[in-house]
C-alpha cells in the first residue's frame, strides 16, 4: 500500500519540521558541547538554517492544492523508508543528552601513547621540584596528556592536578584506577577517553564514574606490558560532574 501524493506530502512536511524541532532543541540545549566540538557549532547552525528552508518550501509544495488536485504523476515512497526516519526522530526526542562515562570507555578502549618521542616544543619541560603544581585543564589537556604518554620521562617527579571521571580499564592493578575525560575532535561519535593512571592505596573505595580531583606526582608504571605514566596521588577529592566534561581537539 502506498500513500498517495498529497498524503506523502504531508508527512514530509511533519518529518522536516519534526528534524527542524529537534536541530532547534539540540542547538539550544546547554549541553551542546557534549554532542559536538564548539569548532564546528556555526556548520551546525548552518545546516539547520538550510533544514528550516527546506520545511519551507515543503510547506508551500503541501498547500499547494492545484498541484495536489492536477499533479498526476505517480510518486511509489515505501512506507518503511517513513518509519526508519520517524523512529530516528522519536528516538531523537525522548532520549536526553547525557555525558559519556566508563561503559563507552569499556567499548572504545583508551587513548595510549607508547612512542617515546620528543616533547612538543610548544610544551615547555618544568623541572620535577618546580611550583606552582600543573593544573591539566580543560585548555591544556590535549596537549599535555599527549606529551606525559609520548616522553612520560621527562615529567617524572612533577606535582601536577586534574578532573576526570573514574573507569578501570580490564586488568587494572590493585590500588590504581584511571581517571578520564573524553576527547573529541569532531563530535560525540568520535570521543575517546584520555587521561592517566592513579595509584593510590584506598582506590576500591572510589567508584566507577565517580568525578574526582586529583593532587599527586607523575610516574611511570608498567601495565601490559607497556610503560605509561601514572600519577601517585596525594589527594583524591570527590567532585561534581563538570558542566562541560569533554575535552576538544585544536581546542
Amino acid at each position: 500500500m502506498y500513500i498517495k501524493l498529497s498524503g506523502q506530502n504531508l508527512l514530509k512536511l511533519l518529518v522536516l519540521m519534526g528534524f527542524s524541532l529537534l536541530f532547534y532543541i539540540t542547538l539550544t540545549t546547554p549541553g551542546l558541547s557534549q554532542v559536538i566540538h564548539p569548532q564546528f557549532i556555526w556548520n551546525a547552525k548552518l545546516g539547520f538554517t538550510l533544514l528550516v528552508v527546506l520545511t519551507i518550501i515543503q510547506m508551500f509544495k503541501t498547500l499547494d492544492w492545484r498541484h495536489n488536485i492536477t499533479c498526476g504523476c505517480h510518486h511509489k515512497t515505501g512506507q518503511l523508508a517513513y518509519i526508519v526516519f520517524v523512529g530516528t526522530l522519536i528516538l531523537g526526542l525522548l532520549v536526553p543528552i547525557s555525558p559519556l562515562g566508563s561503559a563507552t570507555a569499556s567499548q572504545k578502549g583508551v587513548k595510549f601513547m607508547q612512542a617515546d618521542t620528543s616533547v612538543p616544543v610548544s610544551l615547555p619541560i618544568l623541572p620535577a621540584d618546580s611550583q606552582p603544581e600543573l593544573e591539566i585543564t580543560a585548555e591544556n589537556h590535549v596537549k599535555y596528556i599527549t606529551a606525559f604518554y609520548e616522553n612520560n620521562t621527562a615529567f617524572i617527579g612533577k606535582n601536577i592536578s586534574l578532573k576526570g571521571f573514574v573507569y578501570r580499564p580490564d586488568q587494572t592493578p590493585a590500588r590504581h584506577f584511571f581517571v578520564a575525560r573524553f576527547e573529541i575532535s569532531c563530535c560525540a561519535a568520535d570521543a575517546v577517553p584520555s587521561g592517566l593512571f592513579i595509584e593510590w592505596d584506598d582506590s576500591q573505595s572510589i567508584k566507577s564514574d565517580s568525578w574526582v580531583e586529583i593532587h599527586g606526582k607523575l610516574a611511570t608504571f608498567t601495565y601490559l606490558g607497556n610503560k605509561l605514566p601514572v600519577v601517585k596521588a596525594t589527594q583524591v577529592i570527590p567532585i561534581k560532574p563538570l558542566a562541560t566534561p569533554y575535552v576538544y581537539v585544536n581546542n
